[in-house]
């Protein structure tokens, strides 16, 4: 009995919520972003990932961002009280700060939106959220909150989303910026509060969509018409255009702006990333921007969300609205001279909806995920890439692989699809007529699977797709099916509160306990099919054996998912607001023996757990999909088993088999023909580069002979410039030893005067060394008895403490195996932190060693903080006595208030006194109403005679409903002609299909023939060879007769009759093509007479709802003139309600389609 070690391993996804600043490089090749509640250190180029969690509190990441320096990073958490900002170290990952919203806040906006780094690290803006729009300037070291102002929007604004993001300046962190939809403001920090400096507003339709601080006085902003505002103060100085003519959209917008040293970087929805730089202006001689160059985005419809530089501004990664992430090199001379640079995949694209399905498959590493973006994707978690992505028309509701990895099952919403896996794409196979399918599984050998079509479970077999069983018993729709791993049950739950357990073999329920106030959403059983463990919406952990429940467990919030290994030693549950708890199995009954980890920022939708009980995953809402690498604590000592090996099948179908082997074969004839053709050019070639060699060894020969002579005479010169070199050398050797003896002496001398200081300063040295010594013995004395007294104290504190230490140590023992495996992981980063600090504590410990002396006089100024700590006793003591002076009038108070709530007292008797007038008042006003009641009765018989002059008007309107239905019928017949038709269609083109399978027949027929007559022309080639020698070329010519001519009769008779064949084929073929043309013209025919028929129709039910209008007007009529009656009675009877005709009361009238409104 333990609970299950669960750590992250891998994830695959991002927060999309974030629409701005969600990704940010930290060196060249590792990036950090927000998934779920955790921030997540990726490395492109290993492909590994670090997780830093966020508070226990935290609901979901609304916003975040890194330092410049790459030292820190901000997360904006959304909690269930106020929302918080948690600062990290990116080292040591671990919290350094954490900040909260002011005090002026009502708790109305629930997240920050938007956060930024000062470019000094020192301090952080945020904005709260809707509806306060509250801007907030931190100290965050010292945990400050400098300054907060209200961006009210301005009055013109009626959006919804006021605020787009805030910033700082980089040179000034006292500059803050605020981006609106149609206001751009600058605050600055002075005197203790945040000023507005100046705004810009937005002209006409135009809004903002992004910014950045290019220098201190230079903002720009980007709009959604594709234009770039230079801002100076309020000033616009320059305005970019980007072409809109390669937009994908009417109206392209600028999403994104990013500063670089040279100038800035912008992006949007037209399909490039414009690069910008900075420039002076001849004319005015002032900084301007100018495009430098563009790099295209391959899919011009993708709108950039965020984009993020490296810190040496040489790489460059963006992220799509599709979240899909592509990286690019910036630096480089290929960039700048418009070579074809293109963006490549830094990692594979993720879901940007809500995933509704996932499966695991068995003997391959891959995860099967489908979700609300309309794609089907597979996934290798062990390389982390992403196998497949395939797009659909519609969107999947649920998803189930194959244990062998090679077909999956697809629920859409009119059918449920077999498809197969091939290397690169998912073929359709087969179709089921299960509609909606929320539901599906593959069972774990592979040779049944089981889909919930509504309320019922159907159970098709995998190699003949007979539908063998349909398991009915479930009034709701099923939400859950799992498999034993030996197929022999299955159970389901569904959101009718039922929980079954299923027979395989016999088709029979096994098990079953229903709660009709329960809509479950999760069941699964142990491996011997003994216990159900089910989670729903009432709250509760389900353990059900022999159909009644044995143990349950309060979730505290919604479960919505649970999972079992397969081992059935470990239990995993997720929660609604994206929890997962690691649950102490088999369970005890106490509510809080679980391991909680925030994971997810909205609910989780499915657990799987791979076959070896190693590795766990979660999707969610939130788009994400979580690995986990899971552990028995119980089995730490236990020996690994060896790793799982996959299989690396995949399937091929045979059409493309036989298209890739032609291929193969005309790309090997073709490389046989470029082989000769490349030989007859070397030969060329190798002809041409000898007669050049000849030329050039003539050229060079010549040349030799002419350098040899030159050589020769050079030689010459050279021997006499030694000769007269050496003399000068030796010289000026003489003379330097001459100089060198002489700095020598003067050195020797100026040596002894400098041993000579060195021997006094030494002296003085020791003598310094002794007195100090002497200070730190006195020292030592001091603190001896400053410690014994302390350690009294102590001793005295330990006593009350050590009860504390003995709880605290049960608590300890619980969390040292997790402190443990922190530990571990955090081994290295301790490492290099004990380096950092040996270095600063010996650099810390030459200081002190230095301030020794000065500690002397530090005591005698703490001997005078004693005596004014002895004054601020004995002041506590008269503060003491003044408070029970103020407890007394307390008192005196209290005894005041008694004798008031004895007035009160009194005053409610004679209240009473004054209740029993009313309620005389109210029986003389009951007489009046039996008297307005007398009145009803008269005006109810007229009501009477009013509804029997409406009953011939409901006649005529049933008369009319008739007609509809009758008109309804002819189109159902129609509809049926047109189904009858267009099976005729799908006759004739399986017979067009099959006249060019034989056509594709004889063509393979045709290309065997020409082989052999090839194969005929190069042996009567070769034979012709031997014309000069009669004996050999008889022998070749026979050899060629035995082979070939043996066959002549055969062959002859198997033209003629080829011959008649392909007529035969040519005239079925333009007899079937007419007959396909004929129907055809039929079907347009019928089509166009069934849409006059339908023109009619509607003319005719447009006609009858006009008469149903009138007549309920008609009806409705005498409606006004009765609540003008009731309402003169009314006006005399203020405390009754009014009798008014009820107009509902009437018979429902059906539209043109025949439905009761």
């Amino acid at each position: 009995m333990s609970i299950a070690s669960v750590s992250h391993h891998r994830v695959f996804g991002i927060t999309p919520t974030i629409c701005k600043d969600n990704i940010y490089y930290i060196d060249e090749s590792t990036i950090i972003y927000p998934v779920g509640c955790n921030a997540v250190v990726a490395d492109i180029d290993q492909k590994s990932q670090k997780f830093v969690p966020c508070s226990d509190r935290a609901e979901a990441i609304t916003a975040f961002s890194v330092s410049t320096d790459r030292h820190m990073f901000a997360v904006a958490e959304k909690t269930t009280a106020k929302p918080l900002i948690a600062i990290y170290d990116l080292h040591s990952y671990r919290r350094r700060k954490s900040l909260n919203p002011t005090s002026e806040s009502q708790g109305l906006s629930k997240e920050f939106m938007s956060i930024a780094f000062s470019s000094d690290t020192r301090y952080i803006v945020a904005q709260l959220g809707a509806p306060e729009w509250i801007l907030h300037y931190y100290a965050w070291e010292k945990g400050k909150l400098l300054g907060t102002v209200a961006v009210n929007p301005p009055k013109s604004v009626s959006k919804k989303g006021c605020v787009v993001e805030c910033g700082i300046c980089p040179t000034d962190g006292c500059q803050l910026s605020v981006l609106g939809d149609s206001f751009l403001r600058i605050y600055r920090y002075l005197e203790g509060g945040l000023s507005q400096a100046y705004e810009v507003s937005a002209q006409g339709q135009e809004s903002f969509q992004s910014h950045a601080w290019l220098t201190s006085e230079r903002v720009a902003v980007g709009t959604s018409n594709a234009r770039i505002l230079i801002l100076s103060g309020s000033a616009i100085l320059q305005t970019l255009l980007i072409d809109p003519a390669r937009a994908g959209a009417p109206t392209p917008s600028i999403t994104v702006l990013r500063s670089t040293v040279k100038g800035f970087l912008a992006a949007g929805q037209f399909g490039t990333v414009d690069v910008f730089e900075r420039n002076m202006d001849p004319s005015t001689k002032n900084e301007t921007y100018t495009a430098s160059f563009k790099i295209p985005i391959h899919d011009d419809a993708m709108v950039v969300r965020t984009m993020t530089v490296s810190g040496t501004e040489a790489s460059l990664i963006l992220l799509s609205d599709t979240n899909a992430m592509h990286k690019v090199q910036l630096s480089g001379a290929d960039v700048k001279q418009g070579a074809d640079v293109k963006f490549e995949a830094a990692m594979p694209a993720f879901h940007y909806g809500a995933i509704t399905g996932m499966d695991i498959c068995i003997r391959k590493p891959l995860i099967i995920t489908c979700s609300n973006d309309r794609t089907v994707r597979i996934w290798n978690y062990i390389t982390g890439e992403c196998e497949l992505c395939k797009h659909f028309p519609e969107e999947a509701s649920s998803v189930a692989i194959h244990p062998s990895g090679l077909y999956i099952l697809v629920g859409f919403g009119d059918k449920l699809r077999l498809m197969n896996v091939l290397i690169d794409d998912v073929r359709l196979f087969k179709e089921f007529s299960i509609r909606s399918c929320r539901e599906c599984r593959f069972s774990n050998g592979g040779h049944v699977f089981a889909a919930a079509y509504g309320n019922m479970i159907q159970l098709y077999s995998v190699w003949t797709f007979e539908n063998y069983a349909n398991l009915k018993g479930h009034n709701g729709k099923v939400r859950s099916l799992y498999w034993t791993p030996d197929d022999a049950l299955l159970v389901s739950a569904g959101s009718d509160g039922a929980v079954y357990s299923w027979i395989t073999k016999d088709l029979k329920r096994d098990a079953e306990y229903i709660l009709k106030n329960c809509s479950y959403t999760s069941a699964v059983c142990t491996p011997d099919g003994k216990a159900i463990y089910a989670v729903g919406s009432d709250r509760l952990l389900k353990e059900i054996t022999d159909s009644a429940i044995t143990c349950q467990l309060d979730g505290n919030e919604v479960l919505t998912e649970i999972a079992i290994s397969n081992s059935g030693r470990m239990m995993v549950v997720g929660t609604g607001k994206g929890a997962i708890r690691s649950m102490k199995f088999p369970l005890t009954g106490e509510n809080e023996d679980y391991q909680e980890h925030k994971v997810h920022s909205q609910s989780v939708t499915k657990f799987r757990i791979s076959s070896d009980d190693q590795y766990l995953f979660s999707c969610s809402e939130d788009g994400s999909v979580f690995m986990f690498k899971m552990m028995d604590r119980n089995d730490r000592g236990m020996k690994k088993e060896k790793t799982m090996v996959f299989s690396d099948e995949i399937l091929i179908t045979k059409s493309d088999l036989e298209e890739k082997t032609i291929l193969m074969s005309e790309l090997q004839r073709s490389l046989e023909e470029l082989k000769l053709e490349h030989e007859y050019q070397l030969r060329l070639k190798d002809m041409n580069f000898n007669e050049k060699l000849k030329e050039l060894t003539e050229k060079y020969s010549q040349e030799i002979e002419a350098l040899k002579i030159s050589t020769s005479v050079l030689r010459a010169e050279k021997e006499k410039e030694e000769v007269k070199q050496e003399e000068e050398m030796q010289n000026l050797k003489g003379k330097h030893l001459n100089q060198l003896h002489e700095v020598e002496a003067k050195y020797n001398q100026e040596l002894m005067e400098e041993y000579e200081k060195y021997q006094s300063m030494q002296s003085k040295s020791s003598n310094q060394q002794e007195q100090w010594q002497r200070t730190m013995k006195e020292h030592d004395l001091v603190t001896q008895r400053t410690l014994a007294a302390s350690q009294k104290d102590a001793e005295e504190r330990l006593a009350m403490k050590q009860q504390e230490i003995q709880k605290l140590n049960e608590q300890i023992n619980t969390q040292l195996q997790e402190c443990q495996e922190i530990g571990r992981q955090s081994a290295e980063d301790i490492d290099q932190e004990i380096h950092m600090l040996q270095t600063r504590y010996e650099k810390r410990l030459r200081n002190e060693r230095d301030e020794g002396a000065r500690l002397k006089g530090e005591n005698g100024i703490m001997r005078k903080k004693f005596s004014s700590l002895s004054k601020d006793i004995d002041d506590n003591k008269a503060e003491l006595a003044r408070m029970r002076e103020d407890e007394k009038k307390l008192k005196s108070v209290i005894a005041m208030l008694e004798r008031e709530i004895a007035g009160f007292k009194k005053e409610m008797s004679e209240r009473d006194e004054l209740i029993q007038d009313k309620e005389r008042r109210v029986y003389e006003l009951k007489k009046k109403n039996q008297e307005l009641e007398k009145y009803k009765f008269v005006l109810d018989y007229r009501i009477k005679e009013l509804k029997e002059q409406v009953e011939p008007r409901e006649t005529e309107i049933t008369v009319m409903t008739d007609q509809i239905a009758d008109v309804n019928k002819e189109l159902a017949i129609l509809h049926k002609l047109k189904l009858r038709h267009e099976e005729e269609i799908k006759v004739l083109e399986k017979d067009l299909a099959t006249t060019k399978q034989e056509y594709s027949h004889e063509h393979r027929k045709l290309h065997s023939a020409n082989q052999t007559l090839r194969q005929f022309r190069t042996e009567l080639h070769t034979a012709v060879q031997h014309i000069q020698d009669p004996s050999i070329l008889k022998k070749s010519m026979e050899n060629l007769i035995k082979k070939h001519c043996s066959r002549d009769a055969e062959t002859l008779s198997r033209v003629d009759v080829e011959a008649d064949v392909k007529e035969e084929y040519m005239r079925q073929n333009e007899s079937l093509l007419q007959e396909i043309k004929e129907h055809r013209k039929k079907t347009a025919a019928n089509m166009d007479a069934y849409r006059l028929d339908g023109i009619l129709s509607m003319v005719d039910n447009q006609q009858l709802l006009e008469e149903i209008a009138t007549l309920r007007k008609m009806v409705k009529f005498s409606g006004p003139i009765k609540t003008k009656q009731f309402g003169k009675v009314g006006a005399s009877n203020a405390g009754r309600q009014e009798a008014t005709v009820d107009t509902t009361r009437l018979p429902s009238l059906p539209n043109a389609n025949g439905i009761a409104t």
